[in-house]
């Protein structure tokens, strides 16, 4: 889109959702910058942008700018260390790291969270160093942020950061936390994200934390529910990452939730996540799945 769009459009989406410049400013830039870059008056930063199109819903592959190369090359690099740290490849991520902060603007609250964030999901923390940093991160955009007081409009770097800080309650054992968290992130996904692509970036992910920590906590007919969604919602859109994940979830809780029919019910669902993960070329986890269906059918 041209510089003469880009600040209709975000005033038009604001409006609709009925919030206020401060509430979509917040963190990013002040109220000031804003309302000139809503007038056309002022093009904002690449990262920026993004952002702003992110917490409103929008895909930020929407935007169509004028970039010079080295903008071009960060968002590149950044594309790299995210699908590194997905992939586990922790050690390449550190060192596509190194390189993104050496060329960043340390200045920008956006690349720092962005950094912040990598560093913590490359190194070897405690939960309770992961937690401090996480939640230092999510500051950095978010200043009022606190477990009890998530924000309603969200970018996709503040959707990783909190689900990363869900995982350290969960794991920590606080899963009321951790479920309250992944909650209002589903919610998010349900009532302000506009672009399906750009849902499906992280929807799936928060269902299956929400699904293990519900099922943790014996709220085993919530976890049962959320694993249909996520299975559907995979089987839909052809997404299959947590798909054997998600049929795993699901036979446990049945398992513990000894239902008529439940037995049957949770033969199958283990039955495809061992098909799911075979088809993944996940041996560890379909050694997982194999494991459950044995200890738990003796037919």
């Amino acid at each position: 889109m041209s510089i003469y769009l880009f600040g209709p459009l975000i005033k038009q989406r604001r409006e609709e959702l009925g919030i206020s410049q401060e509430e979509l400013a917040d963190g990013i830039c002040s109220v000031p910058t804003l309302s000139r870059i809503e007038n056309g008056e002022r093009m904002p930063s690449k990262q920026h942008s993004e952002m702003l199109l992110q917490r409103l819903g929008y895909s930020d592959s929407i935007q169509i700018s004028f970039v010079t190369e080295k903008t071009l090359e960060m968002h590149n690099l950044k594309y790299k260390i995210r699908q590194a740290v997905i992939h586990r490849r922790f050690e390449e991520a550190g060192e596509l790291l190194k390189q993104f902060i050496a060329e960043a603007d340390r200045g920008d609250c956006v690349s720092e969270q962005f950094i912040l964030l990598c560093q913590v999901q490359v190194s070897q923390l405690s939960p309770e160093e992961r937690l401090e940093q996480l939640t230092k991160a999510m500051r950095m955009t978010c200043p009022q942020y606190s477990p009890a007081a998530i924000p309603e409009f969200l970018s996709y770097e503040e959707i990783v950061i909190l689900n990363n800080i869900a995982l350290c309650y969960g794991d920590s054992g606080q899963l009321d936390m951790a479920i309250n968290i992944l909650s209002a992130l589903k919610r998010h996904h349900e009532n302000h994200m506009v672009n399906r692509e750009e849902i499906m970036r992280t929807q799936l992910m928060i269902l299956y934390n929400l699904s293990t920590f519900l099922g943790q906590a014996q709220r085993y007919d919530e976890c049962i529910e959320i694993c249909n969604q996520g299975i559907r919602i995979s089987q839909e859109t052809r997404r299959c990452n947590n798909l054997d994940k998600l049929y795993y979830n699901k036979a446990w809780s049945l398992v513990r939730r000894k239902r008529t029919n439940d037995i049957l019910t949770a033969k199958e669902c283990i039955r495809l996540a061992i098909c799911t993960a075979e088809a993944l070329n996940r041996p560890a986890l379909k050694k997982r799945f194999v494991e459950f269906m044995q200890s738990n059918f003796t037919d």
